[in-house]
C-alpha cells in the first residue's frame, strides 16, 4: 500500500546528491546526441522490429536452440551446464573453481552474475573474485553494486574515484590525472589475470548453429579474462540464444548504438571451443557454458512478460528515463536498473522486491520509444503495477477516489461544487490559481495549483453559441477531467475554432474519467468502472469523423485501454474498437484538414511536446507551429522530455517530479520565449504552476488557447 520508509529515504538521499545529479544530467544530454548520430542513415524502427522478431522465442524454441548450441559447443570440447536457479549456478561455478584450486577468479562485467550474487557466494567460500571492468572494479573497492547495466559507476565523479584509489593504494591520487588513475587500475589488475586459474564472463549473444558466444566491450578486459586463465566460465541466460551469425550481427549492429551511442564497441570478441592456453597441461583452455534459468524458461511462454526476455542489455531505457536521471540506479532498480530493471526485479527477484520500485515509473513511454528490441516496457510496468495492486492493494484514499468518485459523474460533480466553495479563501488575486495551501508539505509545494473553474466545460459548452452545431462535418470532443473542471476555456476555444472552420462539435452526455489515473496506480477494478461507464456516453461513432482530445493521456486511454479493458464485453468492445481508430489530437486534426492560420500578434514562442502525444499518439505540434510562426518559433532543448507531472505521481514522488520540472523550466528559460505552448492540460498544470511559483514571467498556454488568442484563421 504505502511506500517503504527505506525507499523514501533512498529517494531523498539521491535527490540531494548533487554529484549524481550533474553526472546523470550530463550523460543524458550527451547520450541523446551520440545516439542520434550513431543511427544517422538507419531506420531505427525497422532495425528494432528486426531485433524484436529475432528475439521472439518460445520456451520450446529456446530449449531447441539450447540443444543445438550444446551439441555444437560440446563437439568443440566445451562443457555445457543447465542451472535451474541462482544457487545451482553458483554451486557449479564453485565446483569448477575448486577443481582447479582457484584462489582468485577474474571477472568481466556480467549482470547475470550480479543477478545471482555470485561474488558474495564465492567470497564466503574463500574464492576471491576480482572485477576487471574499470567501473565494476571501482565499485568493488567501494563496496557498491552497479547503478547502470552498461556504465556501472556512472554515479561516481573522478574526484570520488581518486579517493577510492587513494584509500586502496595508500598514496595520494590526483583527481585530474586521468591517465594516472587508469595506470593504477591497469597495474593492480594485470597480475590477477595471471594469478587467476579461472576467468568468468557473460555473453551478449550465443549462436546456436556454431556453439559460439560474443562479448562486446570497450576495455579489452573480457578478452583477457577469457584468454589468459586456463579455465573460462561463461554465465548466460537462455534469452541470449539466436539461431545463426546473420541474426547475431543484427544485434551487434544496434547494441553499441543504443548502449553508448557508438557505431561499434572497441572489442567484439567471438569465443568457441577449446582455444589454446599456455597455462594448461594439454595446451587447451577448458571452457564451461552455464545456462541460467532462474524463471526465464517459464516466462518465455508468458503472453506479455516474454517481451522482457528480448532485452539485449543495452541500458538505453535508463539513459532516457527522467526519473532514473533524478535518482539513479541504486533506487530505480534492485539489481537490474532502469525500466527493464523494474520488470526483471519482478521476474527474477520476486514481487516483494518489485512492488515499491515499480511505482517510480512516471509512465512517459520514453523507454518503450527508445528500446532497440522494440519492447513496450512501459506497458509491461503498468501491467505489473496492476498485478501488485491486486496482490498488495493500493493507497486507500486513492482507492476511494478511483472507485467511488471518478467513475461516478454525479458524485464527482458534487465534490467539485464543494471544492469551489472551500477554495474561495485560498484564491490568488487573479482567481485562477491557489495561494499556498494549508498543511501542504514543503516538498510538495513546488508549483502553484489551478483553481476549480466557476463553471464546468460541459455547462459552458451547452450555452455556447455555435453556428455549425448541425453541420454534416461533425466531430466528437472527449474533454477529460482536467478540462471539464479546471481548464474549460481550453475546450471552449477549440470549439470556437472548429465552428469557424465549419465543423460541428458534440461532447459526452456526462463527463467521466478515462480511467488512466487508476491504471497508472495499479487499480485495475476501478479503471474497469470508469471505462465501462464512459463508453455509453460517447454516442454513436458512425456519426463522427473523428474523436478529438486536448489531453493526450485521455487520448491514449481511449485508443489503447478502452479496447483492452472491454475485451470480454462484446458490445462495449465493438464500440471501443470503432472509436479508437478515430481518436486524434487537435493539432493533427488541423493539419489533416488543412486548416490554416496566420500570425495575429508578434510573440516569441517555444513548444513542449507532451509524453503521451509524442510517444502515445505519434504526433507533435512542433512542425505545425514552426510553419505558422517561422522565425518567431524557438526550438527548446529536450522539448519532448517529460515535464514531471504524471498525475498523482507529482504528489506521491514530489521531489522527483519537482526535479524533472526544474530541468524543463531551465530549458524554457534558455529559449528566451514569451510563450510556452503545449497540448496537454496536465503539462500546463505542471509547467505553468512551476513558472508562476518561480515568477518567471512567461505565459504557459494550451495549443487551442494559443491559436484562439494569437493566431487568425485564414479565409
Amino acid at each position: 500500500m504505502g511506500l517503504k520508509m527505506s525507499l523514501k529515504k533512498k529517494i531523498k538521499s539521491k535527490i540531494n546528491d548533487k554529484v549524481l545529479y550533474e553526472n546523470l544530467k550530463t550523460f543524458a544530454s550527451a547520450y541523446k546526441v551520440s545516439k542520434a548520430n550513431a543511427y544517422a542513415g538507419y531506420n531505427f524502427d525497422e532495425l528494432r522490429a528486426e531485433v524484436n522478431e529475432i528475439k521472439e522465442i518460445s520456451k520450446e524454441k529456446a530449449l531447441t536452440l539450447f540443444e543445438e548450441f550444446k551439441k555444437n559447443a560440446e563437439k568443440s570440447g566445451a562443457y555445457v551446464f543447465q542451472a535451474t536457479d541462482a544457487n545451482q549456478a553458483c554451486k557449479y561455478i564453485q565446483s569448477v573453481c575448486e577443481k582447479h584450486n582457484a584462489e582468485y577468479v577474474v571477472k568481466s562485467k556480467s549482470m547475470t552474475s550480479e543477478e545471482i550474487k555470485l561474488n558474495d557466494y564465492l567470497e564466503k567460500r574463500n574464492i576471491k573474485p576480482v572485477e576487471t571492468d574499470l567501473g565494476e572494479w571501482i565499485l568493488q573497492l567501494a563496496g557498491e553494486h552497479p547503478s547502470h547495466m552498461v556504465l556501472p559507476a556512472i554515479h561516481k565523479t573522478r574526484g570520488q574515484v581518486a579517493e577510492i584509489f587513494s584509500e586502496y593504494t595508500g598514496d595520494p591520487v590526483d583527481k585530474d590525472d586521468i591517465e594516472g588513475m587508469v595506470k593504477i587500475a591497469r597495474k593492480s589488475l594485470r597480475d590477477y589475470y595471471f594469478k587467476a586459474k579461472v576467468g568468468i564472463t557473460g555473453a551478449n549473444i550465443a549462436v546456436a548453429s556454431t556453439g559460439a558466444i560474443a562479448t562486446l566491450t570497450n576495455e579489452g578486459n573480457a578478452r583477457l579474462s577469457n584468454t589468459v586463465p586456463p579455465v573460462h566460465i561463461v554465465l548466460l541466460g537462455y534469452e541470449k540464444l539466436v539461431e545463426d551469425f546473420d541474426k547475431a550481427m543484427k544485434i551487434v549492429r544496434v547494441l553499441p548504438r543504443s548502449a553508448t551511442g557508438q557505431t561499434i564497441t572497441t572489442y567484439v570478441t567471438w569465443v568457441k571451443g577449446q582455444n589454446p592456453s599456455f597455462q594448461s597441461e594439454d595446451g587447451k583452455k577448458e571452457i564451461h557454458f552455464v545456462f541460467l534459468d532462474n524463471g526465464r524458461l517459464s516466462f518465455f511462454d508468458h503472453p506479455l512478460m516474454n517481451e522482457a526476455l528480448k532485452c539485449i542489455r543495452c541500458g538505453s531505457c535508463a539513459n532516457v528515463c527522467p526519473a532514473y536521471e533524478m535518482i539513479g540506479g541504486h533506487v530505480f532498480g534492485h539489481i537490474y536498473t532502469g525500466a527493464i530493471g523494474l520488470i526483471m526485479t519482478a521476474l527474477f527477484h520476486g514481487s516483494e522486491n518489485a512492488k515499491d520500485i515499480l511505482k517510480l515509473c512516471i509512465g512517459c513511454k520514453s523507454c518503450s520509444n527508445n528500446c532497440p528490441s522494440g519492447i513496450d516496457l512501459q506497458r509491461i510496468i503498468f501491467d505489473l503495477k496492476a498485478a501488485m495492486g491486486d496482490k498488495y492493494g493500493i493507497n486507500p484514499v486513492k482507492k476511494a477516489v478511483f472507485s467511488n468518485v471518478l467513475p461516478n459523474p454525479t458524485v464527482f460533480k458534487s465534490l467539485i461544487s464543494v471544492g469551489r466553495l472551500v477554495q474561495k479563501p485560498l484564491l490568488d488575486d487573479n482567481g485562477c490559481s491557489l495561494k499556498k495551501i494549508p498543511l501542504m508539505p514543503k516538498d510538495k509545494d513546488f508549483r502553484k495549483l489551478p483553481a476549480i473553474a466557476e463553471k464546468s466545460f460541459s455547462e459552458s459548452f451547452r450555452k455556447l453559441r455555435l453556428s455549425n452545431k448541425s453541420s454534416k462535418k461533425k466531430v466528437f470532443f472527449y474533454q477529460g477531467c482536467a478540462i471539464e473542471y479546471f481548464y474549460p476555456e481550453m475546450g471552449l476555444t477549440m470549439c470556437r475554432i472548429l465552428d469557424k472552420a465549419g465543423f460541428g462539435v458534440d461532447i459526452p452526455d456526462k463527463s467521466v474519467c478515462c480511467g488512466l489515473p487508476a491504471i497508472a496506480s495499479g487499480d485495475r477494478k476501478s479503471a474497469d468502472k470508469s471505462i465501462f461507464k464512459n463508453i455509453p456516453y460517447m454516442k454513436n461513432p458512425e456519426t463522427y469523423s473523428h474523436y478529438l482530445t486536448l489531453c493526450p493521456s485521455c487520448g491514449i486511454a481511449v485508443k489503447e485501454n478502452f479496447p483492452e479493458y472491454t475485451v470480454n464485453n462484446p458490445d462495449l468492445f465493438k464500440k471501443a474498437d470503432k472509436i479508437k481508430d478515430k481518436v486524434i489530437s487537435f493539432g493533427e486534426f488541423l493539419e489533416n484538414e488543412n486548416i490554416k492560420f496566420k500570425i495575429a500578434e508578434n510573440k516569441k514562442v517555444t513548444y513542449h511536446s507532451p509524453c503521451h502525444l509524442k510517444r502515445g499518439m505519434d504526433y507533435s505540434a512542433e512542425n505545425l507551429l514552426k510553419n505558422i510562426l517561422g522565425d518567431n518559433f524557438i526550438e527548446m532543448t529536450d522539448s519532448d522530455v517529460c515535464c514531471g507531472f504524471g498525475g498523482s505521481y507529482s504528489i506521491d514522488f514530489a521531489e522527483i517530479s519537482s526535479g524533472i520540472l526544474d530541468k524543463k523550466l531551465h530549458n524554457i528559460k534558455e529559449t528566451g520565449a514569451d510563450i510556452v505552448v503545449t497540448d496537454c492540460p496536465g503539462c500546463v498544470m505542471q509547467i505553468k504552476g512551476g513558472a508562476d511559483k518561480n515568477d518567471m514571467g512567461i505565459e504557459v498556454i494550451h495549443l487551442s488557447e494559443f491559436i484562439d488568442n494569437y493566431l487568425e484563421l485564414e479565409s
